[in-house]
């Protein structure tokens, strides 16, 4: 049984003297500050059979058409999942159908493109993976997208459950990280001897679990080269957020060249059980789990509402 990790938000003061609106911007304010990156590793609280509950079998079917992969899908996993609606998420899971399409030559791109507003790709578990939130930093009454929650955060409770999943008001339900009663299900709860495919990206490239395989050839655990901030954001607390980079938004992190073979979309080249090298993305257990970039170009039917 993979371990549960939980960090806990560390309560630092950024503010001192007598007005308390006043932040503290000295370079040490904030140099204590514990992540409050928080993800579930363990499927143990997963014990709803989401396909008896609603009597809905899981759909995932794919076909070349073309140059095309088409995938229909409809968001109800083959695997258990936590019961809804619960604290923090009010949704109930129900059944919803769509067919995408992605590219199945996809090309590696010198940029990245943000995910921001697609769906990031498509799991065989008949889910789809979509990191962003629809939850911002509130000026006034107007959400000031620059800043955007994560899901992954102790600091807010958006109601993922031990798949790191949650639900639309629309009834999808759909992973923000680690889906690990899906990953269980493939590998039988055991340490996989080979890396572990888990579907395919809106750009066509492959999706895997943490695994990779190293200069040696064996497998290795891989993490994203994303690191916490330090200091204190450059808000004012009103019209965007102050005090300490801890974790709470996905702005609170920064991509770290050097420190991991992975790129800023979560992906590097490589050998896979499919090719001797191509490009692939990893879910990893460390932020942001869920790929945030695309390396290629994302194809139209991934985009939120449709192309």
């Amino acid at each position: 049984m993979r371990k549960f990790f939980f960090l806990f938000l560390l309560c630092i003061s950024c503010s001192e003297g007598s007005d308390d609106s006043v932040v503290d911007a000295s370079p040490d304010a904030c140099d204590n500050v514990v992540s409050t990156y928080s993800i579930v590793l363990t499927s143990a609280d997963c014990d709803v059979d989401i396909e008896s509950t609603l009597g809905v079998s899981s759909q995932y079917d794919e076909q070349i058409v073309g140059g095309k992969r088409q995938i229909s899908f409809n968001n109800i996993a083959n695997h258990s999942v936590g019961a809804f609606p619960r604290r923090g998420n009010p949704n109930t899971i129900s059944a919803n159908n769509h067919t995408v399409e992605m590219t199945i030559n996809p090309q590696a791109s010198n940029t990245f493109t943000s995910a921001k507003g697609y769906d990031f790709g498509i799991l065989f578990s008949g889910v789809a993976m979509d990191p962003f939130t629809a939850e911002f930093f509130m000026n006034g009454s107007q959400p000031n997208r620059s800043w955007n929650e994560t899901a992954l955060t102790s600091a807010v409770n958006l109601g993922t459950d031990c798949n790191n999943a949650h639900v639309q008001p629309s009834g999808e339900y759909h992973y923000h990280g680690t889906p690990n009663a899906f990953i269980d299900a493939l590998t039988n709860g055991q340490t996989p001897t080979s890396m572990i495919k888990l579907g395919y990206a809106a750009d066509g490239f492959p999706i895997y679990y943490k695994y990779g395989y190293g200069s040696d050839g064996n497998l290795e655990v891989l993490e994203s080269g994303y690191r916490l901030k330090g200091g204190s954001r450059p808000g004012d607390g009103i019209t965007a957020p102050n005090g300490c980079y801890d974790g709470l938004y996905f702005q609170d992190y920064e991509y770290v060249s050097g420190i991991s073979t992975l790129d800023e979309a979560n992906g590097r080249i490589g050998k896979t059980p499919d090719a001797n090298s191509e490009y692939y993305y990893v879910v990893t257990d460390n932020f942001p789990s869920s790929p945030i970039y695309f390396r290629g170009t994302p194809d139209a039917s991934f985009k939120h509402g449709g192309p």
